[in-house]
């Protein structure tokens, strides 16, 4: 390399090349985790269950990761007490995990899916996991295509911890995310088994991206109070959303599930995959008619589940 040095400090990496040589000594061993679980039963759907589920273990301080959306799920954990303080039972069981042994490969949620697998297939209406809930600011979210409208919707009612004139949604689709949900097709988070072994529908939602502490010893309550919430605010925004989505898969008479984004999704990969055939002869024209029969049989239901709901409203009356 060849030019001027900038002003400040100098810190040479060379001349290299090096050798460093390393030896690691550890003790393999074999040991219990535990997962913890709480439940509150539904009154009309009890074996329909909405599960919300955050991990506890941590590379070190972990005050992002994890504690942070474990700070989330004993928030909204606090919010359902006081519901059911005043009577309010859910129409669906909700169940509230918190996970062990994640950073050991998602191993505390993995074998709760395994284990209960027949269960959750035929009865779990949705996942939604918080695992880094702040780290910053800016709404972030990744999900399973039908739950994409219900997390815009739990967003547009819920104030911006860092703009008080506006909601997180007007704030979300302002940003460079644009209101962009992510896909859950990775292996990152305690959401994997519950997508990819038994089909869950599930979310993951968060305030900020990546951070330069993540794993490390600076992941502490010293760096979130200093940068990564000092109010807060966000971590209580996080809660306003993740409850709202979840209290209204519990609630709801008709699950609000969107199948036209689930038709969309399919749509848009079939076209890319379309694209890239290129030479080969692969005919997808009749994937993609069963996928535009998948988007008008949605929307019918959307159309039919707006006419139920006006009439639900009007026997309310």
């Amino acid at each position: 390399m060849a030019g001027d040095v900038a002003d400040g400090d100098v810190y040479p990496v060379g001349p290299g090349p090096g050798i460093l040589n390393l030896s690691y000594i550890g003790e393999n061993v074999i040991a219990q985790i535990e997962n913890v679980i709480g439940v509150i039963e539904g009154e009309e759907e009890p074996n329909r269950y909405v599960i919300l589920g955050n991990h506890r273990d941590a590379w070190s301080f972990g005050a992002v990761d994890p504690n942070s959306g474990t700070a989330v799920l004993l928030e909204i954990a606090q919010r359902l007490d006081k519901l059911q303080r005043r009577g309010w039972k859910p129409r669906r069981t909700i169940i509230l995990c918190n996970w062990d042994a994640e950073e050991y490969a998602l191993i505390g949620s993995t074998e709760w899916v395994e284990e209960n697998r027949e269960m959750l297939a035929s009865r779990a209406v949705a996942y939604l996991n918080v695992d880094c809930a702040v780290s910053g600011p800016g709404f972030r979210a990744s999900s399973t295509p039908q739950l994409d409208e219900l997390i815009k919707q739990a967003a547009r009612e819920v104030q911006d911890p860092d703009n008080t004139t506006q909601t997180i949604y007007d704030s979300w689709v302002g940003s460079s995310n644009s209101g962009v949900i992510g896909r859950l097709g990775d292996l990152t988070s305690d959401y994997a088994a519950f997508v990819q072994h038994v089909g869950v529908p599930a979310a993951d939602m968060r305030f900020g991206g990546g951070y330069p502490v993540y794993h490390s010893m600076y992941d502490d309550f010293t760096w979130m109070e200093k940068f990564g919430d000092p109010t807060f605010q966000r971590h209580v925004a996080m809660a306003s959303v993740l409850g709202l989505v979840a209290l209204r898969l519990a609630d709801e008479e008709l699950l609000p599930f969107n199948y036209v984004s689930y038709a969309s999704e399919l749509m848009n990969s079939a076209e890319d995959l379309e694209k890239e055939k290129l030479d080969h002869s692969i005919d997808v024209s009749p994937l993609i008619k069963s996928i535009q029969d998948l988007y008008t049989a949605a929307q019918g239901i959307n159309i039919e589940k707006e006419g139920v709901k006006g009439a639900l409203k009007v026997r309310a009356q």
